[in-house]
C-alpha cells in the first residue's frame, strides 16, 4: 500500500505497507507493451531509443512517460503498464513507480500532488516544498531528527472531502543525499542506495512516520540563501499563495491537459491556498547546521510535534 491505495505489484515493492494479498487493489502493475499511439511522434521515437525522459499530454484518464528503465502508461487512476527495457534497472523502475506513475494516478483520482515532504505538527500537516535542490527531503528529515513524525518524503498527496484539505500518508520510506547523512545521524553504509545518479539513499524509518492523514495546516517553501546567514521565513499572502501552491503541483504538466488547467484542479488549488498557511523560508547552505535550521522554522511558526 501507498498513498492510501492498495498496489497490486508483479515484483516487490519494499518501501510500500504490507497487505492482505485477498484485499482487492485500487492500482494494479502489469509488465506488458506500452502503447505505440506515439509512434510517430519524433520526440518519443528519440526518447524510447535514446532512454532519455518523454511525456505525452496528460488527459483526465491517461498519461505515458519514458525513462531510461522503461515506458510507463498509467490509465484511469487505477492501472499502470510498464514496457520494461532489457537493460532495466529495476531500483529504478521503482522509484518511477512510486514517484512520477503514483504521481499521475493522484491525478487521475482527483487528488492534487504537492512536490515536497510533510511532517505532523500539532496544528496539522506541514509541507516542506521548493524547487529542485531546495532541501525538500533533507529539511523533511531535519525535522525528523527534532521529534516531528512525516506522512511523505517526496509526493504530498492532497485530498478534499467535505471542504477539508488532507494529506494522505504515502509511504515509510525517506531519501538523503549522501551529504545530509552525517548531519542528521546517519551512517551511508546503513542506508540503501537507490539512485545512484544523484547519490541518493533511503532510509525505510516506519516508527517515525504518521501513518494516518492529518488536516494540511501551512506549506513551507524552501528556497536557498545566497549568503551564510540565518533562516529567515516570511508569510505568503493574498494571490502569492496561489501561485506557490501553482508552481509547487508534483510534475506540473500531469495538471495541465491541452490548453490550461481543468477548472475543477484549478477549484481545490484555490480551496488548499485558502486552507494553509503559506510561508517562504530562505534556507543558508550549509548543510551541516540543517538540524538547527529545521528547530528556527519551527521556532518561527510555532510548530510542535503531533502525538
Amino acid at each position: 500500500m501507498a498513498f492510501g491505495l492498495i498496489i497490486d505489484s508483479p515484483f516487490p515493492l519494499p518501501e510500500a505497507l504490507p497487505v492482505n494479498r485477498e484485499t482487492q487493489a485500487d492500482v494494479t502493475v502489469a509488465i506488458g507493451t506500452a502503447t505505440e499511439d506515439f509512434a510517430a511522434d519524433d520526440e518519443f521515437s528519440y526518447a524510447r531509443e535514446n532512454r532519455t525522459w518523454w511525456h505525452s499530454e496528460m488527459t483526465h484518464s491517461r498519461t505515458l512517460f519514458n525513462c531510461k528503465s522503461g515506458l510507463f502508461d498509467i490509465r484511469g487512476g487505477s492501472e499502470i503498464i510498464i514496457q520494461l527495457y532489457p537493460d532495466a534497472d529495476m531500483e529504478n523502475v521503482k522509484i518511477f513507480l512510486l514517484g512520477s506513475a503514483m504521481g499521475a494516478v493522484q491525478a487521475q483520482r482527483g487528488r492534487i500532488p504537492i512536490h515536497g515532504g510533510a511532517v505532523a505538527t500539532k496544528n496539522g500537516a506541514v509541507i516542506i516544498t521548493g524547487n529542485q535542490s531546495a532541501g525538500k527531503s533533507t529539511m523533511t528529515s531535519a525535522f525528523v531528527y527534532n521529534g516531528y513524525k512525516y506522512l511523505t518524503d517526496d509526493v504530498s498527496s492532497i485530498s478534499i472531502e467535505d471542504g477539508r484539505v488532507r494529506i494522505i500518508p504515502a509511504f515509510p520510506q525517506r531519501k538523503l543525499v549522501r551529504d545530509a547523512c552525517a548531519p542528521l545521524g546517519y551512517d551511508p553504509d546503513d542506508l540503501i542506495l537507490v539512485d545512484s545518479e544523484r547519490d541518493k539513499l533511503a532510509i525505510r524509518d516506519r516508527d517515525n512516520w504518521q501513518d494516518e492523514p492529518i488536516v494540511l495546516s501551512a506549506i513551507i517553501e524552501l528556497y536557498r540563501e545566497t549568503e551564510e546567514n540565518n533562516v529567515s521565513v516570511e508569510l505568503v499572502t493574498g494571490r502569492e499563495k496561489l501561485n506557490a501552491v501553482f508552481r509547487n503541483l508534483y510534475r506540473f504538466w500531469m495538471h495541465v491537459p491541452g490548453e490550461g488547467i481543468e477548472p475543477a484542479v484549478f477549484k481545490e488549488m484555490l480551496t488548499i491556498a485558502a486552507q494553509a498557511d503559506i510561508y517562504r523560508a530562505g534556507v543558508p547552505r550549509d548543510i551541516e547546521r540543517i538540524t538547527h535550521f529545521a528547530q528556527d522554522i519551527a521556532v518561527a511558526l510555532k510548530l510542535t510535534p503531533h502525538n
